[in-house]
């Protein structure tokens, strides 16, 4: 199966979660724990929106990590019908020791595209139809099992809380909120951990980014002790809407500092942070998703973007390109840089560092 669509899946499962995030009304006044029933419980689902998400992590001790990694995922998104999948314009940046990449993906319903290095591709439209057929088989299981918001993800955030209290209600993204506050129940988080890992794995995305071999099915019992016992602070923030108990903010921060009998097996890792904010604005406004001008074929981008840590595809024979439709952007590499690109890749092997190097190469001489 085409690889490409499977990692828009894994891109979409945020998206999942944000369209079938869902809420009940007059919340203010219910107890910590019933708000957050409300929140992550079916009854009144997301049909558009505006999602950002962030992810940031900081760690001493890796070597070839010289700085923070930050990964962000942002922009609209609007429901095409129950299960079925959404209209969405996507920007995924990832920043890696003030290095940054930028990628994402569009998707108009009946197209999708990726977005890589300033260029749009079009998906095939085989291949975009299977990538919605998976899409939409995961949203028809998620609603059978009658807990659409995060069962999408494999995942119940309500599990992960330990001493639920509330706060001080907050504005987010123009929306009045209950602030709900918790400490994290570290074990019930890696129980969903690994199911997070698995679904990456099952959706392929692994192999379409080129990092197989990297990113772990699943955590093993040994690993899982690890993080138990480097694991040092903890807090999750949830932030309904106060008029409506829709989720609006969920903020999760995790503060470890590894013991040194356990350094060596985590590769050198010390200490440091790991951040998650997902912010959900505009909810149920109008959103303006078209389908990009000058696009490419994906071939154009899979040629020159084969992954690391495995053989590259075959090269097909040399063509020669037509020229670009007047205003239409440059292509983002010839053949030369392609190749450089492939090669500068497999010497980077696991190497955070030596893998973000490569991209500028896409850029061509």
């Amino acid at each position: 199966m085409h690889r490409t669509p499977r990692f828009l899946l894994a891109v979409l499962a945020v998206l999942s979660l944000a369209l079938s995030s869902c809420g009940g009304e007059d919340i203010a006044s219910k107890s910590p724990g019933d708000v957050l029933k409300e929140t992550f419980g079916p009854n009144k689902p997301v049909k558009s929106g505006r999602v950002d998400l962030r992810i940031g992590f900081d760690a001493k001790g890796l070597p070839g990590v010289d700085g923070p990694l930050k990964l962000a995922l942002r922009g609209p998104f609007s429901s095409s019908g129950s299960q079925k999948l959404p209209r969405f314009d996507f920007d995924v940046t990832l920043d890696v020791a003030g290095q940054e990449l930028a990628a994402g993906a569009v998707s108009t319903g009946d197209e999708g595209w990726l977005k890589f290095a300033g260029q749009n591709f079009a998906v095939a439209p085989a291949a975009f139809k299977r990538f919605r057929t998976l899409y939409e088989r995961d949203q028809k299981q998620a609603a059978e099992a009658d807990n659409p918001t995060f069962q999408a993800l494999g995942v119940d955030p309500a599990r992960w809380l330990a001493s639920p209290e509330k706060v001080e209600d907050e504005n987010v993204g123009g929306a009045e909120t209950v602030h709900v506050t918790s400490k994290v129940d570290v074990p019930a988080f890696l129980d969903d951990v690994n199911k997070l890992l698995g679904r990456a794995d099952a959706t392929g995305a692994a192999a379409a980014t080129g990092v197989t071999g990297r990113v772990p099915s699943k955590l093993t019992p040994q690993q899982r002790e690890q993080i138990e016992r480097s694991v040092t602070d903890t807090s999750l923030d949830v932030y309904s809407g106060k008029d409506d108990g829709t989720l609006r903010r969920l903020n999760i921060q995790v503060s470890f500092d590894v013991p040194e009998d356990a350094r060596g097996a985590a590769g050198g890792l010390e200490s440091g942070t790991l951040g998650f904010d997902l912010v959900l604005s505009e909810l149920n406004e109008e959103q303006e998703i078209a389908a990009p001008k000058n696009s490419r074929p994906l071939s154009d981008l899979t040629r020159g973007a084969t992954g690391a840590g495995g053989a590259p595809e075959a090269a097909p024979a040399p063509a020669r390109e037509a020229a670009p439709a007047p205003g239409a952007a440059a292509p983002p590499s010839g053949a030369a840089a392609q190749a450089k690109y492939r090669a500068c890749l497999e010497a980077a092997g696991a190497s955070i560092a030596e893998v973000q190097k490569c991209a500028p190469l896409l850029n061509g001489p």
